[in-house]
């Protein structure tokens, strides 16, 4: 941990400490921690829910200039990781059988048994 500690900037033992007391992470390490390393998805960093790692094939977008607090950023990163991963979800769907198409291999799979 204390290596995971220098790479962020953050004093030695940060992490450890505030695992082993369930303290709750700082909105300011949280940005140091996805600057430091981009292919985490911050959406699973502040909920633990969904990859960890970002698709590395993904396009790169410029950084707006925010001027906006902390929570606006990480809202907006997580709302467009969310996008992105919805679009890769709609994009499988396409290609799933409808209900009639698996009906009829059911079917023609039931004739031929």
């Amino acid at each position: 941990m204390r290596a995971f500690d220098i790479s962020i900037g953050v004093g030695n033992g940060y992490t450890s400490k505030q695992s082993k007391s369930g303290g709750s992470v700082g909105s300011d390490v949280l940005e140091k921690i996805i600057d430091t390393y981009p292919d985490l998805s911050p959406l699973w960093l502040i909920t633990g829910k969904g990859d960890m790692i970002i698709d590395v094939d993904r396009v790169e977008e410029p950084v707006p200039d925010y001027g906006k607090s902390m929570d606006e950023i990480l809202e907006y990163k997580i709302e467009r990781i969310v996008k992105r991963q919805l679009q890769a979800f709609s994009d499988k769907l396409e290609n799933f059988p409808t209900l009639e198409e698996i009906s009829k291999e059911i079917q023609k799979n039931l004739k031929g048994a």
